[in-house]
């Protein structure tokens, strides 16, 4: 399309769409300008008719009043009402009252409500009116008036008494000739009742609702027939008399003058705004014509360069046009000056670029070497396969950074999975750890190569050293905790780390362990996947505020179970919102457990699943614990002579024969000592019984075989404490404390224990710690006592 075209069509467009807007008001202008008299003039004639029947119903009245003043006229009524003769013989009087009056209905009915006598249809007589509440006024002793619909039409119908107890009912039929009196030539009127013509001014409109249904009829419409045009207009007429009448009246205005008053002013209009349109093109085509060629000329002078400008460029314009001819000038002169020396520059600046590449690519290389060094370094830290015959290991370990050095592929990240053993009291534990050091790619690395290292060293000290093998499993984790966590401290908060650390007892299938705020283990069990004791964690190792004493957690897995660790890389994924269609970061915690449910445990599945949900952002660290996977439940199965031993066991209990008690419970164990109860018993019967040596012995026995029962690691404390092996109660005291630091009384024994010992600095803190923690419960004590505390407590 060319210049001129696009003015041209810029310029029709507008003007059109001017025009179009002009004519949309004009309607709607000329619309308003119509109705408006129209709807009056309907509204007019619709109040006409009310008042034309008030007026009605007031001449009514005064013939009812002239009838009670005239002596005649009253006699005849009151005589007639016992006698039809004596009416009929002056029919003739009572229609010339009528005729005077311009009255259509003139009845009289007696007490009962019946028509004795009608004087406009003497032999219509008889029937009951009773019931029309008009008449029910009259026998009421009132005078009333409706607008109804009797044997005679629609009508203006009023009752009165008479002395003698009968009625009279006279009025005025709404026909055509009381409704052209209203409506005159111009307007037609008919009136319909709940849909049913009752009553029209004249022919006119009869045949048009003859030849359309009136329900089709719009209000506001206009239409042409019997060669003239028309305006309908449709008004509802509320009545107030005593009848429920429903009427609507459809009027038909005639409007063929203005019809053809607003034809004219149409084509009026119509030929000025041609005359306007044709003025405007014929000027935009003069203006055009001067652009187009001042256009033309700078479109020729550009594409032919070689050609002298000055001759083809009007450069005496003063406008734009004539402003860029003087550009163009100028332009050209630059282009020819920098063209020759453009080629020298061009290889200027490409040597500069393969310069600063080739800068770029050894920087690269460099920073490549560092990766790929750190990576080699990382490698002999991380374990991720282990299977026994009681427990398999499977690992997922996915660095977020992946980089190409030297045709070698590797990756550097922050996370970090290993898989050790040690032996503690001559028991074999498996050491399980995940961690996320802060930070990603060298920074992260950076973080893992340290928590890697300081671990292996404890791991290998703790096998090498028989002192370090001599430590609860509580111990260990507190002393490796606070190991790493006094090395990640000296960073001074630039690298933090977090991680979980278990020790894993294949035998009895206890998971003791220490979160280091990272993300909660994961129970599967029967189909369904939880999160282990979720908000038991400390603060990330490197807090230069973390505690001194962490809360160790104690967990009993049981065959078949599988135990999920994790870094956050398996919650941070970049999903679709389903609400905006945005990708969006993933904020379900529960995502990771219906994951679990779905792939039924498989750490393949598992991780397929993560990969296809969404984007990985992060660092990828997965460990699957299966705890005798293969087992098949079987119902263990009891020796009789074991059920016997234990029932008499409990008889002499109960009876209080203690020492038989241990008899029979001494004898049951030889049986079968799987069963750790009996152990339980006979711990508690020693204590009661004050027999420290053995309530330790069996103590010892009962918590090797279920370490989970944290008040019997308090009794044998307790136990040790009274046979002054003060050392051994301190021991299974900091052993309970790691998994209860807010355990009142075992504080309190754990006092008094250092007290005994000589440990005065342990002495210190612990009662300093004591007394913190019992201020505290004391206040949370008298909160509960106050009316908001009782309803929080």
């Amino acid at each position: 399309m060319s210049f001129r075209q696009k003015i041209f069509l810029i310029l029709g467009a507008s003007q059109l769409l001017l025009v179009v807007i002009l004519a949309i008001t004009f309607i709607q202008m000329i619309d308003r300008v119509k109705n408006e008299p129209q709807d009056k003039r309907a509204q007019d004639r619709s109040s006409e008719f009310r008042s034309e029947l008030k007026h009605k119903e007031e001449v009514i009245r005064l013939l009812l009043k002239e009838i009670e003043r005239n002596a005649k006229t009253k006699s005849i009524l009151e005589s007639g009402i016992r006698s039809r003769s004596i009416l009929e013989a002056n029919l003739d009087y009572f229609k010339g009252i009528m005729s005077q009056y311009d009255l259509s209905i003139f009845e009289i009915l007696d007490t009962k409500g019946k028509v004795f006598y009608r004087f406009h249809r003497p032999k219509d007589f008889g029937d009951d009116k009773s019931g029309q509440k008009i008449v029910m006024e009259a026998l009421n002793g009132r005078v009333a008036s409706t607008l109804e619909i009797g044997h005679s039409g629609l009508g203006l119908r009023v009752t009165s008494p008479l002395n003698n107890g009968g009625l009279i009912l006279v009025g005025q039929v709404v026909d055509e000739k009381f409704l052209h009196s209203i409506t005159g030539e111009d307007v037609h009127m008919a009136i319909f009742e709940k849909g049913k013509l009752v009553s029209s001014s004249d022919r006119t409109i009869s045949e048009f609702l003859s030849e359309i249904n009136h329900s089709k009829v719009q209000d506001g419409s206009r239409l042409k027939f019997s060669g003239k045009h028309f305006y309908i207009s449709k008004i509802p007429y509320e009545s107030k008399g005593l009848s429920e009448l429903r009427l609507d009246f459809i009027l038909m205005i005639d409007e063929t003058e203005l019809h053809e008053s607003t034809r004219n002013l149409w084509i009026y209009c119509g030929l000025i705004a041609l005359i306007v349109f044709s003025g405007i093109l014929i000027a935009s085509y003069l203006f055009s014509r001067d652009i187009i060629h001042a256009v033309k000329a700078l479109n020729f002078a550009m594409k032919n360069p070689e050609e002298d400008e000055t001759m083809i460029i009007d450069l005496n314009r003063s406008d734009e046009l004539g402003e860029m001819g003087e550009v163009f000038i100028q332009m050209k002169k630059d282009l020819m000056e920098h063209q020759s020396s453009l080629e020298s520059k061009v290889i200027e600046k490409t040597k500069e670029l393969q310069e600063t590449l080739g800068e770029v690519q050894t920087l690269k290389e460099k920073q490549d070497g560092d990766y790929y060094l750190t990576s080699l370094l990382l490698k002999p830290l991380a374990s991720l396969l282990y299977q026994s015959q009681v427990t398999k290991i499977e690992s997922v370990l996915k660095q977020k950074k992946n980089f190409k050095f030297r045709n070698r592929f590797s990756e550097i990240g922050g996370d970090l999975v290993s898989i050790q053993e040690i032996t503690l009291y001559g028991k074999k534990y498996l050491v399980l750890m995940n961690s996320d050091a802060m930070g990603k790619s060298i920074q992260g690395a950076g973080g893992a190569l340290v928590m890697g290292t300081v671990f292996k060293a404890i791991i290998t000290r703790t096998n090498l050293s028989r002192t370090n093998q001599k430590k609860f499993p509580e111990k260990w984790l507190k002393d490796c905790y606070t190991e790493l966590q006094n090395v990640f401290v000296t960073f001074d908060g630039t690298m933090l780390v977090s991680a979980v650390i278990c020790l894993l007892d294949e035998e009895l299938g206890a998971l003791y362990y220490v979160n280091a705020e990272h993300p909660s283990m994961v129970l599967y069990r029967d189909g369904k996947a939880s999160f282990i004791d979720q908000n038991m964690t400390e603060r990330k190792l490197g807090f230069t505020e973390n505690s001194i004493e962490p809360r160790i957690g104690v967990f009993k897995i049981e065959s078949r179970d599988l135990i999920f660790i994790g870094s956050d890389g398996k919650d941070d994924l970049l999903i679709e919102s389903p609400e905006s269609g945005d990708t969006v970061m993933n904020e379900d915690e529960y995502l990771f457990l219906r994951f679990i449910e779905i792939s039924n445990g498989n750490l393949h599945d598992l991780e397929r699943l993560l990969e296809t949900s969404g984007e990985i952002s992060d660092d990828l660290s997965l460990m699957r614990i299966g705890y005798k996977e293969n087992n098949v439940p079987v119902a263990p199965s009891v020796p009789a002579e074991y059920t016997l031993l234990v029932q008499e066991g409990i008889r002499e209990y109960k009876n209080g024969n203690l020492e038989a008690t241990k008899s029979f419970f001494h004898q049951a164990l030889e049986i079968e000592n799987s069963d750790p109860t009996l152990l339980k018993q006979l711990a508690r019967i020693s204590l009661n019984s004050r027999e420290f040596e053995q309530a330790i012995e069996y103590c010892n026995a009962y918590l090797n075989k279920f370490p989970f029962d944290n008040e019997y690691i308090y009794y044998v404390s307790y136990a040790y404490r009274k046979t002054k092996d003060y050392n051994r109660a301190i021991e299974f005291s900091e052993k309970l404390r790691s998994r209860e630091p807010e355990n009142i009384r075992n504080l309190k024994h754990l006092v008094e224990l250092y007290r005994l010992t000589g440990s005065r600095l342990k002495f210190k803190n612990t009662i300093t710690f004591l007394k913190i923690l019992v201020s505290k419960t004391e206040l949370m004590e008298e909160e509960k006592k106050t009316p908001e505390g009782a309803l929080l407590a």
